[in-house]
């Protein structure tokens, strides 16, 4: 599905007007309770990440590239239409090309039926030291755009927030008042910003 940058740069105000960002201790897996969910990106299917959701979800299987994760499936293309009520692709849409990126957006509108919940996390492209850790990242899409792209797809946007793992997040909210007029001033004049992570919600339509 070819996407006109035109679109996307509507649709991402219409989605920051909408959905305000916030900077919170984390994300839970209490959304995907009593859900189907489909694991983009498993990795392998005895890690503490896929328990994680196996702990929480009526039911989990993954998707994975790599046959030693012990996914289900390979691809998307090779999943059924109907069987799960939830995607989960935490982190790795950085590690796709933009066509890569598309091209799992149009499957994910075809698996999931209305109602169905997609669950996204990524790295902060605006916290350098998380975004440029990893070599591998290939996407340098914005957030908002990545969210603006899922809109763009089938899906509406319900939350979309900043976090950071619990001890940096308290040292945040610590921070003497010299130390948040700097934050502030970094942000409006570079645009970095200090969550770790970026995570969106969004339903099917």
């Amino acid at each position: 599905m070819h996407i006109n940058y035109t679109d996307v740069v509507s649709r991402r105000s219409q989605i920051t007007s909408r959905v305000p960002m916030r900077y919170t201790p984390g994300r839970s897996w209490e959304s995907v309770r009593e859900r189907r969910v489909l694991s983009l990106g498993c990795g392998p299917v005895e890690g503490s990440q896929f328990k994680e959701l196996l702990a929480s979800a009526a039911g989990v299987e993954g998707v994975d590239t790599d046959p030693k994760t012990g996914a289900l499936y390979r691809t998307l293309a090779e999943v059924p239409s109907g069987e799960f009520t939830s995607l989960v692709a935490e982190h790795v849409l950085e590690h796709m090309t933009h066509d890569q990126m598309l091209d799992a957006f149009e499957q994910a509108a075809r698996i999931l039926s209305p109602g169905s919940t997609v669950i996204i996390t990524l790295p902060n492209i605006n916290n350098f030291g998380i975004w440029f850790g990893d070599y591998d990242h290939k996407s340098f899409c914005p957030p908002v755009d990545t969210a603006s792209m899922l809109e763009l797809h089938g899906f509406h946007v319900t939350d979309m927030f900043g976090w950071s793992k619990q001890s940096r997040f308290q040292r945040h909210m610590s921070m003497s008042e010299q130390e948040c007029a700097i934050a502030r001033f970094v942000e409006e004049n570079w645009g970095l910003t200090l969550p770790q992570y970026i995570t969106i919600y969004a339903v099917r339509s």
